[in-house]
């Protein structure tokens, strides 16, 4: 009996990683039996650990924090999106390594399809200008949305971001005066349990406000929306589930169905969180 194919999540930490429960959901659905590890990798040792996942047969992995911009030096081709982003999260195995950034496609099939949101004609503001944002914009600017602005606390990194991707930047404190139909937040804030420091009437005309973090509750940048008035807030996790539908594919050659792995993730993180 041959033996499944071999896939892993690259980080430090990735303890905390539902990739695994994921991808794991996806092959059920789909039929197909395939192998899938979290695997730490020293700090400066990310080439060394993907040669050494190369060398143990393994077909492909994803890549998470620290790392995005190692295996984007790591790989030998790369995609048009890996490109525009500078990231890479997705690596597959072959001839040679193909790296991949799906980041962006899973924002955005999650918020045109489990959230309804319509890009085209929009106005969107990015919290934030680190490499979550940078992954973002590729596939934000394909939607055709009508303005982008990034707004950073420091306001020349925004500018900095923005000039490579011919959007807007402006400051924190100037969103109040502007419109938005939907509002991102891309800094880590929600991991430290505070919101950005945005004013609640940024949300006044928003129909979806949408944070990259996910967990067992609301998130504070979630809360504030709902306080300043946002049609719909949600987190992150269909973002997750999306960009890991998306490296399926690219390893397997087959879109996974992801409605069904989402309750089943969502219930998992709650399960977690209950035990901690």
């Amino acid at each position: 009996m041959s033996q499944p194919d071999r896939y892993a999540v690259v980080g430090n930490p990735v303890k905390h990683s539902f990739s695994p429960e994921i991808h794991q959901s996806f092959a059920e659905e789909l039929g197909e039996s395939i192998s899938y590890e979290k695997v730490e990798a020293p700090l400066g040792h990310f080439a060394d650990k993907a040669e050494e996942l190369m060398d143990e047969g393994y077909k492909g992995c994803n890549v998470t924090l620290p790392f995005k911009l190692d295996a984007y030096k790591f790989a030998e081709r790369l995609t048009d999106r890996a490109r525009s982003c500078g990231a890479v999260n997705t690596l597959v195995f072959g001839r040679k390594v193909t790296g991949d950034n799906t980041d962006g496609i899973g924002f955005v099939t999650d918020v045109r399809q489990r959230l309804g949101f319509q890009f085209e004609g929009s106005s969107i503001l990015v919290l934030g200008a680190g490499g979550g944002v940078r992954g973002l914009l590729p596939s934000l600017l394909e939607m055709n949305p009508k303005w982008i602005a990034v707004a950073n606390r420091t306001l020349e990194r925004a500018q900095a971001l923005a000039g490579v991707f011919g959007i807007d930047a402006v400051s924190y404190e100037s969103t109040a005066a502007e419109h938005f139909d939907l509002v991102i937040n891309a800094t880590s804030t929600s991991l430290s349990n505070i919101a950005p420091p945005v004013p609640e009437s940024v949300f006044r005309e928003a129909a979806l406000a949408y944070d990259l973090v996910y967990g067992a509750k609301p998130t504070p940048f979630m809360e504030l929306a709902k306080r300043g008035g946002a049609g719909q807030v949600s987190d992150g996790l269909g973002m997750l589930i999306e960009q890991a539908a998306e490296s399926y594919f690219d390893w397997r050659g087959v879109r996974p169905d992801t409605s069904r792995t989402y309750p089943k993730i969502r219930k998992l993180i709650e399960e977690r969180a209950a035990r901690a």
